[in-house]
């Protein structure tokens, strides 16, 4: 009677530890997620690197999975995730934070914005005259781009660089006071085909009219 007790005994705790096991949730390593080449004017190919004259550098250290909210704030959470060039940024970009992911033209938010800014912010658009996403509007403040020149030729540090898109970002508030997108511009950023940034130029606008370098590239290595 005793060895038939222990049998069932052990025959229920098998069972048991069988259901847990079962019920457990196991990551699903078969989903397929799209992966997002980079684009010619920002060509953050894995290995590639940026130096630039004030020893900020940018890198590409390898694809990674990334996953992210893409709804707006104000809406449903909508979860998606991509495989993106993961890009070490040194002081280039999203000040104070070490890396970012590259979504074509734009890169993840830094870690400091606004929650209703989106996951990306876009750095560039190819076409003359069309403007691109910065931040979220925030008191009658919203960050905007503008492409306003293409394949121009810019030397720098003995170089040549051709096919150069220049971009211009401003605070739409001077925008609305009826000041001019060129005249309230706060950065100009110079982007190379096939090189990525080349050249990037500030003012405090409206303390100060006149831009000043920021940066310039004087070496750079793209992977292909």
């Amino acid at each position: 009677m005793k060895t038939i007790f222990i049998f069932g005994t052990l025959t229920v705790l098998i069972g048991l530890i069988s259901c847990k096991k079962n019920n457990e949730t196991k990551p699903d390593d078969t989903v397929i997620y799209d992966t997002i080449k980079p684009l010619e004017y920002f060509p953050a190919l894995p290995g590639s690197y940026w130096i630039y004259d004030n020893n900020d550098t940018l890198k590409v250290d390898r694809y990674e999975k990334y996953a992210f909210n893409s709804a707006g704030y104000t809406a449903e959470p909508d979860y998606d995730t991509l495989i993106l060039p993961k890009l070490i940024l040194n002081g280039v970009y999203n000040q104070y934070d070490s890396f970012a992911f590259v979504n074509g033209y734009s890169i993840s938010k830094p870690s400091n914005s606004s929650y209703r800014d989106y996951a990306f912010k876009d750095l560039l658009a190819e076409t003359v005259g069309s403007t691109f996403y910065i931040s979220s509007s925030w008191t009658g403040h919203k960050n905007e781009g503008k492409t306003i020149k293409q394949d121009t030729t810019v030397f720098i540090n003995g170089a040549k660089y051709n096919n150069v898109l220049i971009t211009i970002q401003y605070d739409t508030y001077w925008q609305s006071m009826g000041v001019t997108i060129d005249n309230c511009s706060y950065l100009k950023e110079y982007y190379a085909k096939n090189v990525g940034l080349i050249k990037r130029e500030k003012r405090n606008y409206p303390i100060d009219t006149v831009f000043v370098k920021d940066i310039e590239l004087v070496k750079y290595d793209i992977k292909k």
